[in-house]
């Protein structure tokens, strides 16, 4: 009854309010302002991603094809006519590599919360704004900053967008470079999100994260969306395929962490950015669906302040199909940790299973918006969280989104009902 009644809750609302999600990402408009391009070019409602925008990614924020920038030092040094003053400094900017505009972003974001079964039912006290720089040195190497600015409020992936450091530091500062000695390879270095789902938990309409990327056991705080300092190789083979795989190194250890993963798309626009070939005599299912699947682990040790040491790991896998409007997303994750409490006396020994899917309807022309609902499972060794999350996302802007989102999450010891209000805005 709880469940049905917030549900209905949310369609009253969502009908009266247009509503929003405060949302970090890779959806900077320094890359619209540097390529002269809509945020609809890569995205479908920012920072979700569309197929383009995951080729631009995937080519280290380079336009897949050849650049604007050496196109236009190529002209200055052909011209026939004597070169103006302005064309020799596109020539210099081009020949040392520095971006002729400076690639900087900000993202602002506020969190409304009201949550009916805790004490403090109302909490305004959610907010961010965030720093972002990006692009690339020529087509050599691409980077990418975040700093966090400010922040306030606690960090819950499942009922808030708080960052995780929750405090004024760097979240991810990393420069890929790019088919490293003429290869295919791409070596990736700095802090960052290591490459295992094939979405980064930027890459959302939700205020919340999936809970198979989100999800801690125990006294463990590790979870996949966590940035570290790494090293990763990764590569797009065959235009389909890609593979990635690194190396990590958490502060304080003395022990490194390894992960890889693989993912194949066989439908649609390929992982370079080239569109399929469509027949105009015939009309195909294929012509409209798109198909991607991927695999990845995870290996790893964290550490309590006493030098208790509990070894882990996760092995997970992912489907992402797209339809038309209809985009359908689903994720699993099995770990197990040898001892997540830390204690130094009685190890105990956790296997844990997560599962999410997610449904989204892109609502389109005129109204940019989407609608969603999403279902959790999640098994962490110590009891079973079922959650069931109805949402809505609208842009009036394509750099500015509003959402609502309810929670309903029916855990061991006690239900919990939240409905989330956010707004982002990006600049």
């Amino acid at each position: 009854m709880h469940l049905l009644f917030g549900f209905v809750l949310y369609l009253v609302v969502a009908t009266v309010f247009t509503i929003a999600n405060p949302s970090t990402s890779y959806a900077i408009p320094a890359f619209a302002r540097q390529h002269k391009a809509e945020c609809s070019t890569c995205h479908t409602i920012f920072p979700q991603l569309n197929e383009f925008g995951e080729a631009f990614l995937k080519n280290s924020y380079v336009y897949p094809g050849k650049p604007k920038a050496a196109k236009s030092a190529e002209s200055v040094a052909t011209t026939t006519a004597a070169p103006t003053v302005q064309d020799k400094k596109d020539e210099a900017l081009w020949l040392s590599a520095i971006p002729e505009q400076i690639p900087v972003s900000f993202a602002a974001s506020a969190d409304l919360s009201y949550n009916a079964d805790a004490e403090d039912k109302l909490d305004l006290a959610t907010r961010s704004l965030r720093l972002h720089a990006g692009g690339a040195f020529r087509d050599k190497a691409g980077f990418f900053i975040t700093y966090n600015l400010y922040t306030q409020g606690a960090y819950s992936p499942s009922t808030s967008n708080t960052p995780t450091n929750n405090r004024s530091d760097i979240d991810e500062l990393f420069l890929v470079w790019r088919h490293a000695m003429g290869t295919p390879v791409n070596l990736k270095v700095g802090r960052f999100e290591p490459k295992l789902s094939l979405w980064k938990q930027s890459n959302k309409v939700t205020v919340t994260s999936f809970a198979p990327y989100a999800y801690t056991v125990g006294s463990s705080q590790f979870s996949l969306e966590s940035t570290g300092d790494a090293l990763e190789a990764n590569a797009v083979l065959g235009s389909r395929l890609f593979v990635a795989g690194g190396i990590v190194d958490r502060d304080n250890q003395n022990t490194k962490e390894g992960y890889g993963h693989i993912s194949y798309k066989f439908s649609g626009t390929d992982f370079l950015g080239n569109e399929p070939e469509i027949s105009l005599e015939e009309e195909s299912v294929w012509d409209y669906l798109t198909i991607t699947t991927g695999a990845y682990t995870y290996f790893g040790r964290n550490e309590s302040s006493a030098d208790v040491g509990n070894f882990f790991y996760r092995a997970g896998a992912d489907v992402d199909l797209l339809y038309k409007r209809l985009h359908l997303k689903f994720a699993g994750v099995h770990g197990r940790d040898n001892n997540p409490t830390f204690s130094s006396t009685s190890p105990d020994t956790r296997n844990s299973t997560v599962l999410a899917g997610e449904a989204e309807y892109m609502l389109g022309s005129p109204v940019n918006a989407i609608s969603l609902f999403r279902y959790e499972y999640q098994d962490d060794g110590a009891g079973i969280t079922r959650r069931y999350i109805p949402g809505i996302a609208y842009a009036p802007l394509q750099n500015t989104k509003v959402q609502l989102q309810y929670i309903y999450e029916d855990a061991p010891s006690t239900v919990n009902r939240t409905a989330l209000l956010g707004l982002t805005f990006s600049l």
